[in-house]
């Protein structure tokens, strides 16, 4: 039987999101001018826009991943209250896997975008706290290189592309972790 690591969610805001990324919320707001403020944006390769239905499916998960080329963004654009697990980028080493305590949670604020650094682990799915789901919007990359780690089964996948790449690299974590994660709020 797995062990259950809890985290509780927290308010995503400037501060509390520094370690994982930035906020898309321009903090200066000067009546009658315009601003365009730029963001700390990477793409290695071609920008792609995707949207993702996220629907209601409960508050555990085991995996996290994260990607090498992009500073993957995201903007909810519509549903219920949402949440997102997240992980501080560790050196870009398979095996340089976050612990559990290393690991927040954070309630999307639907007014403003998020950022995630390059490297910056995070949940796999959005965690969508009343149904029926969730809209979100991610800017992303092609070719997507990317890590997923399971903590429930010990093991790292490690991609070329996540889309297309049929023959990760796999590392086996011994008896590491063997958890899943529970949110509360």
């Amino acid at each position: 039987m797995e062990k259950v690591y809890k985290l509780k969610v927290e308010p995503m805001t400037v501060e509390s999101f520094k370690p994982f990324g930035e906020i898309v919320d321009p903090q200066e707001r000067p009546p009658g001018e315009r601003m365009i403020l730029p963001l700390d944006f990477h793409v290695d390769g071609k920008t792609t826009l995707s949207s993702i239905w996220q629907p209601c499916e409960g508050l555990s998960f085991w995996e996290l991943e994260r990607h090498f080329g992009v500073t993957q963004t995201f903007f909810q654009l519509s549903g219920s209250p949402t949440v997102v697990a997240a992980a501080a980028p560790t050196d870009p080493d398979p095996m340089a896997i976050p612990e559990p305590d290393q690991v927040r949670a954070f309630l999307i604020d639907p007014t403003k975008g998020f950022s995630f650094k390059v490297g910056t682990w995070h949940s796999v799915k959005r965690f969508v706290l009343a149904p029926p789901g969730s809209t979100l919007a991610v800017i992303n990359s092609d070719p997507n290189p990317s890590q997923i780690v399971d903590y429930k089964e010990n093991l790292s996948l490690t991609y070329t592309d996540l889309a297309t790449d049929e023959n990760p690299r796999r590392d086996d974590l011994g008896n590491k972790f063997g958890l899943i994660f529970e949110l509360t709020l």
